[in-house]
């Protein structure tokens, strides 16, 4: 059996790689052959010297919200490579396996063509809490009348064939959204979200306990950990160092432009 796991980090989500590499390896389907795909601007990560099962993608840091709402259109470039795997999952950068994890518990069987897991804020809210996509002209609406669960985008899967025919679907969808300048609410959350929910006889559906959050006190097992990323500057510092990059290198190519309109070497 093999898993192919898709993983981006680019700009400082690189930091997360080591420690999530490690446990994956230690805890999750040892049984299986995992073969990692990882997306990431670094020129080397943890690892891959001594690994024939680190493949490393070159994958430009997009900014925010790009680098999550895209990610359908980052896993197509790695279709070819992922040929000969049997399932095929995306795991967020910041997760940590604390449990071992067998492939009973874990992968879809039978009808089941997907993994969804459910997600921890929801998990003991009323549907009328959920924040699905509520824009109708959105490739992402979902009313709360045909959802019945709320699913993170934390972890995305399923049999390899079947998760690469949505993610071709979901990339779609997206652009189509983005023609119409429309963005859904939780970006690929809310396109995910509106898939699962219309197809939840093909989805295998995990409990909270494979998301849950660090230093949160919560009623459901600890199998694998979404490390707080406040803890190491938050969700701002992430985001705003990728922004100010890419307006540094925006300008830097203007003023290049500029000087070389006026003949002036560089």
């Amino acid at each position: 059996m093999k898993i192919g796991i898709l993983y981006i980090c680019t700009g400082k989500y690189k930091i997360f790689w080591k420690d999530f590499y490690l446990s994956c390896e230690k805890n999750f389907i040892t049984e299986a052959e995992k073969h990692y795909f990882v997306f990431t601007d670094s020129p080397e990560i943890y690892f891959e010297s001594d690994n024939k099962n680190i493949h490393r993608i070159y994958q430009a840091n997009l900014g925010w919200p790009d680098n999550t709402l895209k990610r359908y259109e980052v896993f197509l470039k790695a279709k070819e490579k992922v040929f000969g795997m049997d399932y095929l999952f995306f795991l967020n950068a910041n997760l940590l396996f604390l449990e071992r994890i067998t492939a009973e518990e874990f992968l879809p069987h039978n009808q089941e063509k997907f993994v969804g897991c459910l997600h921890p804020g929801y998990y003991n809210k009323p549907i009328e809490k959920f924040t699905y996509e509520n824009n109708p002209k959105s490739k992402a609406y979902l009313s709360k009348e045909v959802g019945k669960h709320y699913f993170a985008g934390g972890i995305n899967g399923g049999v390899t064939k079947n998760f690469l025919e949505v993610s071709e679907l979901l990339d779609k969808n997206i652009e189509t959204d983005k023609t119409n300048k429309i963005l859904a609410i939780w970006h690929d959350e809310s396109h995910w979200n509106a898939y699962l929910n219309t197809h939840l006889d093909a989805v295998k559906t995990l409990p909270p306990d494979y998301l849950y959050p660090e230093g949160e006190n919560m009623p459901f097992d600890k199998k694998i950990l979404i490390r707080d990323k406040k803890l190491i500057g938050g969700h701002t510092d992430f985001r705003n160092k990728i922004e100010l990059r890419l307006v540094f290198n925006k300008l830097k190519s203007l003023v290049k432009k500029v000087l070389i309109k006026f003949g002036i070497k560089i």
